[in-house]
């Protein structure tokens, strides 16, 4: 899939991780180079699904992809800081079921034995779902297949909220002008920035 499209289609929009001081602070902290992160709201294993699925929905290319930019690390951070306990458990409880039904698709395997492929044929049963398809695993929101498809769809758009926001990606790929003068509306896009979205740094 190319990224470029894909972001375009799922999340230009979206804006939900507001650039505050708390925010940055917690980008501050992803940086270290810290071998033996803890994850303070995921086991290991769930941390290891968790950093799996937001690589695959930021893929490394010529732009790192969310575990080089240490998002998985940034969503533990935001989850501590600034999310409710509602917004936490909703995380956590999607992630379970998620990993419930990952475990029945790959016969039971532990989650040190389950492979990238496992994982990205479950995302794809997802995120490539038809309306048909949607319509079943929302009939009852209270079932698995409805907290996971929930959980999925709102883990891609908080990933990519968490990209768009990081500071590598405003300065480095984003159209970025740390001095910006005066404001210009009704600009032609392509002139103004080569097409590329305005960093919010």
């Amino acid at each position: 899939m190319d990224r470029r499209n894909a972001l375009k289609k799922i999340g230009l929009g979206s804006g939900a991780i507001t650039i505050s001081p708390l925010v940055v602070g917690i980008f501050q902290s992803c940086k270290s180079n810290n071998k033996l992160f803890n994850p303070v709201n995921f086991s290991r294993d769930e941390f290891y699904i968790i950093s799996k699925l937001m690589e695959l929905i930021i893929p490394k290319t010529e732009i790192p992809g969310a575990i080089d930019l240490k998002l998985p690390k940034f969503l533990d951070g935001y989850m501590t800081l600034v999310m409710s306990n509602n917004e936490k458990n909703k995380i956590l409880n999607g992630l379970k079921y998620f990993i419930e039904i990952l475990k029945d698709k790959s016969n039971g395997k532990e989650i040190s034995e389950i492979k990238f492929e496992d994982i990205e044929i479950q995302l794809k049963k997802y995120f490539f779902a038809d309306q048909k398809e949607i319509k079943i695993f929302n009939k009852d929101l209270n079932s698995k297949e409805s907290i996971a498809y929930n959980f999925l769809v709102e883990l891609r758009s908080f990933t990519i909220d968490a990209f768009k926001t990081n500071e590598f990606i405003g300065e480095k790929i984003l159209a970025y002008d740390p001095n910006p003068n005066g404001r210009k509306v009704c600009v032609d896009l392509i002139k103004t920035t080569k097409g590329k979205g305005w960093s919010l740094f």
